[in-house]
């Protein structure tokens, strides 16, 4: 089999026959006798296509045969293939790109790469260094760039083990024979078995977007190429926004935003100082206006965090059995003083599915919430009967 993405990387729809069919389960495994369909390797996802318009589901290499796995086999035996090259050469954009920012960790603070992912959305690399600051992320992203300014080219060739090592090489080969190098001009030389551009100036640009700390080492997240100007695209499109929202330029946006911060760190302030008047108003009322220790409430502008505040000050002043609801959240709070008898979580837990409510709680205070605003007005007249009966006994 001829392996076409180690020749061109760049062939994206060619002519071949087939040289097997095998169907594994309701799979069909087709042999080319020519492709260039990467299977995944390197780090290096698989590519996606078509045979004769026929989806190519996955690709799998054994022994050094590279299957192709479609739903149904073609009726010809001489097929057109095709490869989705956009999203190829995404992949060996940000390939390329990683093998630049791995060097550059190397060259510049020692770091080895202990691991590479190449996702749909970012690309990631596993940096053997514990710490990593902005200022370095900041340098290195500088060196990378730089590299790829000055459009180095990029090789590729086979070599065998003893080969291999004469080579400066970032790091030693996987395998002890037909190891494929990728020397980059001036700038990195390592085993790779993935494909990548011709020159470094097709990578674009390299972006950071953030680390983290990862197993004891750094994990670095970043775009290449045509991702990280979507990236820019989009993120320049919020700071549009932002400068509009707020009436200035992008460099006094942050300012702006801490201020707005302290206003409304303010004006929550006043509403949480307004409504611990209004609870106490609402408990001074409800006091004035009961005879009993019963206290049932069904609220239609309160929502549940109010109810639990009126409950609470209401029990601190006297002995109360407190049967509350909120019809904003659909939930339901049954509290009582110490003094009184009764178990708020049992009489919840015997009860509470014949309503459809989900909840529970202790001995002293439940609570539950319901689907329905019907469900929770019936459970709270079971509950207030219930209690009236006590009093009776």
């Amino acid at each position: 089999m001829k392996k076409l993405f180690y020749e061109n990387q760049y062939i994206s729809s060619w002519e071949t026959n087939i040289e097997s069919i095998e169907k594994r389960g309701d799979k069909y495994f087709i042999v080319l006798s020519e492709t260039a369909f990467y299977p995944e390797g390197g780090g290096q996802p698989s590519d996606k296509g078509t045979i004769n318009g026929i989806e190519v589901l996955d690709l799998l290499e054994e022994n050094g045969i590279i299957y192709h796995i479609l739903k149904k086999a073609p009726e010809e035996n001489y097929v057109k293939c095709s490869i989705d090259f956009n999203r190829r050469f995404d992949y060996m954009q940000q390939h390329s790109g990683e093998h630049i920012l791995s060097s550059s960790f190397n060259k510049l603070y020692n770091g080895k790469i202990a691991g590479f992912h190449l996702g749909e959305e970012y690309a990631t690399i596993d940096i053997t260094l514990p710490e990593i600051s902005e200022e370095m992320l900041f340098k290195v992203e500088n060196y990378v760039n730089e590299s790829i300014y000055k459009n180095y080219e990029i090789k590729t060739y086979f070599a065998n083990y003893h080969e291999a090592l004469s080579y400066p090489l970032r790091r030693l080969p996987p395998n002890k024979e037909n190891i494929r190098i990728v020397e980059i001009e001036k700038t990195d030389c390592t085993p790779c078995c993935g494909i990548h551009v011709n020159r470094t100036g097709e990578i674009g640009i390299v972006k950071i977007l953030k680390s983290e700390k990862y197993k004891g080492m750094t994990r670095i997240y970043f775009k290449c190429g045509k991702r990280a100007l979507d990236d820019f695209q989009n993120k320049h499109k919020i700071i549009s926004k932002l400068n509009n929202m707020l009436s200035t330029d992008e460099s006094e946006i942050i300012q702006r935003l801490k201020l707005k911060d302290q206003q409304i760190q303010k004006l929550s302030a006043d509403i949480r100082s307004l409504k611990e008047i209004l609870i106490n108003f609402e408990v001074s009322n409800i006091i004035k206006n009961t005879n009993n220790n019963l206290i049932s409430k069904i609220y239609d502008d309160k929502n549940f965090d109010e109810i639990q505040r009126i409950a609470k000050n209401l029990l601190q002043r006297g002995d109360y059995i407190i049967i509350f609801s909120s019809k904003l959240d659909k939930r339901i709070l049954f509290c009582c003083s110490e003094s009184f008898s009764i178990n708020c979580g049992t009489l919840f837990k015997e009860n509470l599915k014949n309503y459809n409510g989900k909840g529970g709680g202790g001995e002293k205070q439940a609570q539950a919430g319901f689907d329905k605003i019907e469900d929770m007005i019936n459970f709270h007249e079971f509950i207030n009967l219930k209690i009236l009966n006590f009093f009776k006994k």
